[in-house]
Order: structure tokens, then sequence, then C-alpha cells
């Protein structure tokens, strides 16, 4: 039985990753579509300005000018949107803006349903590998709040101790929010269970604990880099 865990944890943890990534698969549609929303717009008035009489060429190109940048952005938006469904490595990524991706990705779906999102780890340039960033963190802020009973402001504090990266996130009184009165869970799929970051966790070498109102995950010395001093 011994010899079987291992492999009984890595498919528990298939299976969490495969719920994890039901519940991102709306945000990540909805991030690719507002990419590409704007091309489409100035598809349009590029067509409309083609058919005029007298078209002007000068602000024509121009607009292909700018039609081609929004493409570019679209692409790289779209491919880096892609890498949350199948990373082609582990590169490591300031706690900061992995913490700021996995925010940008679940803003909306958590605004609809009347949470906050507050980052006070905005000064953490320490770096962890962006897989298990992206998976035990982005994991652990949708179970939370699928576990919440009400909106509230979440807020993520980082820490750093020994080389040691300490994440948590905590749910607090909700501030004022419009959208607070009409919350509601958006129809996806499954809740995420803690179970199911448990699963990740263990696989990624993450520890973590966590209670109705916080879930703490500590990155050991073996996971974190320090970042490059920077020049002036």
């Amino acid at each position: 039985m011994s010899s079987e865990t291992p492999y009984l944890k890595e498919r528990l943890a298939e299976a969490a990753r495969y719920a994890l990534m039901r519940r991102l698969l709306p945000a990540i549609r909805h991030n690719i579509a507002g990419s590409l929303q704007p091309i489409g717009m100035m598809s349009a008035m590029l067509e409309k300005r083609m058919q005029s009489v007298a078209p002007d060429l000068a602000q024509f190109v121009k607009n292909t000018q700018a039609l081609t940048a929004l493409s570019r952005e679209a692409a790289a938006t779209s491919k880096n949107l892609m890498t949350w469904l199948a990373p082609v490595d582990n590169e490591l990524i300031a706690v900061n803006s992995a913490v700021e991706e996995s925010f940008a990705l679940m803003a909306t779906e958590l605004s609809f349903r009347g949470y906050s999102l507050d980052n006070q780890a905005a000064d953490s340039l320490a770096r962890l590998p962006k897989g298990v960033l992206r998976s035990v963190f982005t994991a652990s802020l949708i179970a939370l709040t699928d576990m919440a009973d009400q909106p509230a402001a979440i807020v993520v504090t980082a820490q750093d101790e020994a080389g040691a990266i300490q994440l948590k996130i905590a749910v607090g009184p909700c501030a004022s929010n419009d959208l607070a009165a009409m919350a509601t869970r958006i129809p996806s799929y499954r809740l995420l269970q803690w179970d199911d970051v448990q699963a990740l966790a263990e696989v990624e070498g993450v520890g973590l604990e966590h209670a109705p109102d916080f879930v703490r995950l500590d990155y050991g010395p073996t996971l974190a880099d320090k970042p490059v001093s920077q020049g002036l």
C-alpha cells in the first residue's frame, strides 16, 4: 500500500488541477475575448473608411499600425493566459506579480460575488516557481471564497523569513461595495474543497494551513529564490 501512496497523491493532485482548470476557464475565456474586442472594433472602423469615396490614407496608415499593435498585444495576452492551462515550464516569478496575475484573472467573478481584493504583497520581490504559485495560491483563493458565508474583503500579505516565503490570504469585513447587495455565485463548475488545495500543496511541496477566515501558504527555501539586486 505504501508503494501506491505517491501514485495516489499524484492522481488526487491531477483531479484537483482539473477542478481548478474548470473554474478558471470562464475567466480565461472572458479575458481572451476582452483582448480581441478592440481588434474587432478597429477592423470595423477601417472597413468603413475603406468604403468612403475619398479615404484619408494618412489616417488609414495610422489605424493600420494601431491594429497591428493591438493584434500583437492580443496574441501576447492569449499566449500568457493559455499557459495557465498548459504551462511550458516553471520559470521563477516575483511574488507580487504572481498575486496580481491571479487577482486580475479572478477579479471579475469575485467582484460580481461581492468581494474586494487588496494586494498587500506588492513589495514582495522574492521569486517562486510560476506554476506552483498559480496552482496552489489561486486554488486557495477560490476555495477560501467558495467556503465563505458572505462577501468580504480579501487581503493578501507576504512575509520572508530565513529565505522561506509565507503568503496569507485573509477575509475581513466587506468594504463598501455596490455589488455586495446583489452578490451571487456565478454558475460554474463545482466548488473547490480544501482537499483539492491540500492535494496540490502536497505534490508541490507547499505548507498549507487554513481556517474559515484565512489560508496560509509556506514556500520553503528550496522553492524560494531571492531577487537579483537592481542597479540604479
